[in-house]
């Protein structure tokens, strides 16, 4: 099937016009039109309906267009993964991951692996986001923090913890961890209830069954810290700290909270023996950041 025609295809449903659609992949109108009609003859169906001010996609037009998109995928990815074996099949990886874990976690790693090290590139997404990144082939592997999707090779490579965040003048800014109990009874700044640390702390509290009124539930982790540091509270984040802020594990009955960090890969992936010890470096790694997190 020609890709280019798929490309037409998906621009004009991405645009809604043929106009709109020619003017994106810098073809005249009419020649795109005869481009779509030719590909609705090869398919046997009808992709559009032509109204006034544009086109909308026919019942078959609908069904193909996630058919047209994960082949246009695939073949990118297959440009890719071409153009790294033609060079040697020794450029960098490129992994996909949350910001936060970026931050903490990646790009230390690189740092220690020095000028030699496996990875050169990242794709930061939203934590629920990050295996669509890598299963579109925006990246050769993902590293997250919810249970993988089945159809991938995955692995535990550490845990890190969720980290009660306290002012360096705070009575527990040098346990070794923070009660859950004790923790509650503080003025607490927390993630709103969409971020999945959040969701982690609500179910630890629920298991122990103790519950809380958060002092302030905000969207940003970096208010989150700055409130802390401004002394309004304390803050449950798995960020590393900033501003001064002293970091505390969270310590309940079953263990300090820790969060699980997963590997995730194809072993179809022409540097599939790569990114496997790539994983088992950054696990070594991340058992060396947090050496007392659950594992």
């Amino acid at each position: 099937m020609d890709l280019r025609l798929l490309r037409y295809f998906v621009a004009v449903c991405e645009h809604g016009t043929m106009h709109g659609a020619a003017e994106a992949v810098r073809v005249a109108q009419p020649s795109l039109s005869r481009q779509i009609r030719g590909l609705e003859q090869s398919l046997g169906f009808v992709l559009f309906d032509r109204v006034p001010r544009g086109v909308t996609l026919t019942p078959a037009g609908r069904a193909f267009l996630p058919v047209a998109r994960d082949l246009l995928t695939h073949a990118a990815r297959a440009t890719t993964t071409v153009q790294a074996i033609a060079s040697g099949a020794g450029a960098g990886l490129t992994v996909a991951s949350a910001t936060t874990t970026v931050t903490d976690i990646i790009a230390p790693f690189v740092v220690s692996q020095g000028a030699h090290g496996p990875i050169d590139n990242v794709v930061e997404s939203l934590p629920q986001h990050v295996y669509d990144r890598f299963a579109r082939g925006d990246a050769d592997f993902a590293v997250g923090t919810r249970v993988p999707p089945a159809e991938f090779r995955s692995k535990v490579v550490g845990h890190a913890y969720l980290w009660a965040q306290v002012h360096p003048d705070h009575p527990f800014a040098n346990v070794d961890a923070f009660p859950l109990q004790a923790l509650l009874a503080e003025p607490l700044i927390v993630l709103s209830r969409a971020h999945g640390v959040r969701q982690m702390f609500d179910n630890a509290v629920t298991a122990a069954g103790l519950s809380y009124t958060p002092a302030v539930e905000t969207e940003s982790s970096s208010l989150a810290l700055a409130l802390a540091a401004a002394g309004r509270g304390v803050c449950v984040l798995s960020d590393d700290s900033r501003y001064g802020l002293r970091t505390v594990p969270i310590g309940t009955p079953d263990g300090d909270l820790a969060i699980t960090l997963y590997g995730v890969w194809d072993d179809n992936h022409f540097a599939a023996a790569r990114i496997r010890q790539c994983l088992h470096e950054l696990g070594d790694f991340v058992a060396e950041l947090y050496p007392q997190a659950k594992r």
